[in-house]
């Protein structure tokens, strides 16, 4: 899939943004080159928003021991907002072509210890873009109270 102009630019702005740049960027730009191709913005912003809610658990549930109350109750959590993003993924890829899917397939949305990983990885990517929008909205709400 060739990616446009303007996905390389928003790309680019995201590695530096990011604080550890992307994790998969080739990846990454496949996703945004589909939503920009396929009319699939909407779709691309809620598996940004659902990719940051992962990684957040996933941050949340790393810092507690299983013994603790909080572990027990996050862990259910954690397995639905896996299985969630899992899902979106799968069906955001669905219509893409067989290159992309089948990569995203391989990598992202195989059910072992590395997709999960992979998966992992996808919505921590994801969550740079949520942040970027949530930077840019509250950016514009400050500009607009200025005037």
């Amino acid at each position: 899939m060739e990616i446009s102009p303007q996905v390389e630019m928003i790309l680019e702005f995201l590695q530096q943004y990011a604080n550890d740049g992307l994790r998969d960027e080739r990846l990454f730009a496949q996703f945004m080159q589909h939503a920009q191709n396929s009319g699939k913005q909407d779709a691309l912003g809620a598996l940004a928003f659902h990719g940051k809610y992962l990684r957040n658990l996933y941050i949340t549930i790393r810092r507690q021991t299983q013994e603790t109350e909080l572990y027990d109750k996050l862990e259910p959590e954690f397995s639905r907002a896996v299985n969630d993003f899992h899902g979106m993924v799968s069906a955001f890829v669905v219509d893409a072509d067989e290159d992309f899917r089948t990569m995203v397939e391989r990598h992202a949305l195989e059910v072992n210890e590395s997709g999960l990983k992979n998966l992992l990885a996808l919505a921590e990517d994801f969550t740079a873009l949520k942040n970027l929008e949530l930077d840019y909205m509250q950016d514009e709400g400050a500009a607009g109270s200025e005037q």
